[in-house]
């Protein structure tokens, strides 16, 4: 399914989101053939879907933080379910 005004599959964006949590955004943008801005988009696109829904039976919460882009300054925190190894909040 693609969103209005996105010129990327919700499937792709997912996608993208979970490499991003393993390595820089500029690294998975060059891999993917998608910019920083777009990657960035998802990201915030995420975390409203993520906002949206309340986790259940959280008992052990990770807290970690990713670079946006490598040495200058730009993180987002990311909140994980870490009994279920699932995002819950960026």
């Amino acid at each position: 399914m693609v969103k209005k005004r996105r010129t990327y599959t919700s499937r792709l964006a997912k996608e993208i989101v979970r490499q991003v949590l393993a390595d820089d955004l500029k690294t998975v943008a060059e891999n993917n053939d998608v910019s920083s801005e777009e990657i960035e988009t998802m990201l915030r696109d995420r975390a409203v879907e993520l906002r949206e829904s309340k986790p259940l039976q959280l008992k052990k919460l990770g807290i970690d933080e990713i670079a946006l882009v490598k040495g200058q300054g730009n993180y987002c925190a990311v909140l994980v379910d870490l009994e279920r190894s699932k995002v819950v909040d960026i």
